[in-house]
């Protein structure tokens, strides 16, 4: 049985992984979100794979920073900095109103979406079919229209305001 060498390919996917998350997180923050958002959280669980495997075959290099001041302070700032914006996303999921305003055009049907958008819910059907996407009927909406075509309701919502 042979061994999985790590250590030719652990560093540099490591690497290239960081380097596109830093370069997608910086778009993402100056507002540039499709298709940068999609492949960013692709792109970070391979990341997160890409460190284990990183981790494990440095394992004794990685162990040794645990013994060192320095590296033990910014380990901590670091964790609870992810802990504290994880706590603050968490309590403020629900009191968002841009998100819950999209949540609701989200689940309304076409026929009642169109009208906010000063459109009729065939032109809006047009839209969605011409970027692909199969509408059975005006009363569905764009939750469904996306669940049944295998897609994020956000690249319908692009779709329709464009």
């Amino acid at each position: 049985m042979t061994s999985l060498n790590t250590r030719q390919w652990s560093t540099p996917a490591v690497i290239s992984a960081g380097v596109f998350m830093s370069v997608s997180g910086v778009l993402m923050f100056f507002g540039m979100h499709d298709p940068v958002t999609l492949a960013h959280e692709w792109i970070g669980l391979a990341f997160v794979t890409f460190v284990v495997f990183h981790i494990a075959t440095h394992w004794r290099g990685f162990t040794g920073y645990f013994s060192r001041r320095a590296a033990l302070g910014i380990i901590g700032v670091v964790a609870l900095v992810t802990a504290g914006l994880i706590g603050l996303s968490a309590s403020q999921e629900g009191s968002n109103v841009k998100h819950r305003i999209f949540q609701s055009l989200e689940r309304a049907p076409l026929t009642e979406i169109a009208p906010l958008l000063d459109e009729s819910a065939d032109t809006l059907v047009t839209k969605l079919e011409s970027g692909g996407f199969k509408v059975v009927s005006t009363a569905q909406s764009i939750e469904e229209i996306a669940s049944r075509n295998g897609a994020r309701p956000p690249e319908l919502m692009h779709r329709l305001f464009e």
